[in-house]
């Protein structure tokens, strides 16, 4: 019992490190204010500081807006985005902007499998095995969200039922969703489609 809690500690773990490093960054405000310097997210929070020598401040919806990392040539934005009517905002990655914004909220849980199981002796050695073993469970869920609405809404549960209702005003799009060339896969290449043809004055 003692070896599983451990295991379950370690991977816990592992989860935070996987999930929240502190990289180059640009800390977003609600009055449209930025900073430039390092940060990372941690349980829907932002840390950052103005450079690594200084003191780490903690940020979260009431203030800030949202992080963008960057360095290596690219970037990554997440923005706080309440998910329904009744939750707090929460951190999400920014996929799409335009008409129709897209974001995504990773996740990564704990669940219970039959296979090849790892245990580590008080030596440090690995000792490999068949039995139960505890696996990562990746998921993720893209809201979608127009900028006129307040609250963002879950496209990947229920997805046609709610993407019909969604994308109602471009009939391309709902004609592709019920030829499934529009799928719960390809919710990201839907927003981007409709981003660019639909959603416009001059729509036919």
């Amino acid at each position: 019992m003692q070896k599983k809690l451990l295991l379950i500690m370690l991977l816990l773990n592992l989860t935070q490190v996987v999930f929240s490093q502190e990289r180059e960054a640009t800390i977003l405000f609600n009055d449209s204010t930025s900073i430039k310097g390092f940060g990372e997210i941690k349980k829907e929070k932002i840390y950052f500081r103005v450079s690594q020598t200084s003191d780490i401040t903690q940020w979260s919806y009431d203030m800030a807006k949202g992080l963008t990392f960057s360095g290596y040539g690219f970037s990554e934005k997440y923005e706080y985005i309440k998910p329904d009517k009744y939750s707090k905002p929460i951190l999400m990655e920014v996929i799409e902007e335009g008409n129709i914004n897209l974001y995504r909220k990773n996740s990564i849980g704990l669940k219970m499998g039959i296979g090849v199981s790892a245990a580590f002796s008080s030596s440090g050695n690995i000792f490999a095995g068949a039995g139960p073993s505890l696996k990562y469970d990746f998921s993720s869920v893209f809201y979608v969200k127009k900028t006129n609405e307040e609250n963002a809404t879950d496209i990947t549960f229920s997805f046609k039922s709610r993407a019909l209702k969604y994308f109602s005003d471009c009939k391309i799009i709902i004609e592709k969703i019920k030829k499934r060339e529009f799928k719960k896969e390809t919710i990201t290449e839907m927003v981007y489609y409709y981003n660019d043809y639909c959603g416009k004055e001059d729509e036919n």
